[in-house]
């Protein structure tokens, strides 16, 4: 596979066994696991990267594996059909890296790869309560979300994610999406909270903060719009170190919250980030059709 360079950093897939066994350590690293239970192996990835998965990875200059997206082939029903996806399981960058937009530039080629095989759709679940995370997979990518797991992986014992249950979201992207394919071209605009109160946007939840600074789920309205803000944490790491009885708080609210909106038809299609001193994020839920792999 031809590599893609930039700042550096070049993306290709992982071709030896030294790879494979760097990207269990990545995973380690990242997660900051206590043991191997959760690490994909190294038998697993070369597995299926043989049989149509996708292994790619980010080296630096020195060759040094720095990011990964791992994802398999899988299927799912659709419209009363039977299709093909890809499942993203790992999308993995050392933290020495994070911030440089190796994550975004990794699930881009993997979208390259999915749509050379034919494939029209990758799914991943990710954190909920994360904004960087959501950022990235609603707002800078593209996707949507309409699915909430509850307790998804059981018991996690990694530094990320030990002490609460991991509920996810599931991100759908449909690749051939144009919105997806504009993003694919350029970042959209960064977006603003005022704008989207301008908008007609209805803030379904009310958030107060403590004397220290962080933020308690006051309140939460009925839906009475097609366009809602909900808001998170705007640091969820931070909140979770500080205050674990309120992060459990944040997730017993939300995972009430979420199912009841996308049973009422609503659909988490971006994500608004305002960082600095006064911190927000909230995602933006339409209620609207989405069928087939296009915008409505």
């Amino acid at each position: 596979m031809r590599s893609i360079e930039a700042g550096g950093v070049h993306l290709r897939a992982l071709e030896s066994w030294r790879e494979y066994v760097a990207a269990e350590a990545l995973q380690q690293t990242v997660w900051q696991m206590p043991d191997w239970r959760d690490v994909v192996p190294a038998s697993l990835l070369i597995t299926a990267q043989a049989n149509g998965g996708i292994v790619l990875g980010a080296f630096d200059a020195d060759e040094r594996l720095v990011g990964l997206v791992f994802s398999f082939l899988g299927m799912t029903q659709w419209r009363k059909e039977t299709i093909a996806k890809h499942c993203s399981h790992v999308l993995a960058v050392h933290p020495d890296y994070q911030g440089q937009g190796i994550g975004a530039r990794l699930k881009w080629k993997q979208r390259d790869l999915a749509l050379a095989q034919g494939v029209p759709l990758i799914t991943w679940t990710f954190e909920p309560l994360l904004a960087p995370n959501a950022h990235l997979n609603l707002h800078r990518l593209g996707a949507r979300a309409r699915r909430y797991i509850v307790n998804a992986y059981g018991e996690m014992t990694d530094a990320l994610n030990r002490g609460l249950p991991s509920d996810r979201l599931e991100a759908e992207w449909w690749l051939d999406d144009p919105r997806v394919r504009a993003r694919a071209h350029a970042a959209p605009p960064a977006g603003d909270w005022e704008e989207w109160v301008g908008a007609g946007a209805q803030q379904v939840g009310h958030v107060e903060f403590d004397a220290r600074g962080l933020p308690r789920l006051a309140r939460i309205e009925p839906p009475r719009q097609n366009l809602l803000l909900v808001e998170i944490p705007a640091d969820w790491h931070a909140l979770r170190a500080a205050a674990p009885a309120l992060a459990s708080e944040w997730r017993a609210a939300t995972r009430a919250l979420f199912p009841q909106l996308f049973a009422a038809g609503y659909t988490a299609t971006d994500f608004v980030w305002r960082r600095g001193e006064l911190a927000r994020a909230a995602y933006v839920l339409t209620r609207e059709s989405v069928e087939g792999n296009a915008t409505r």
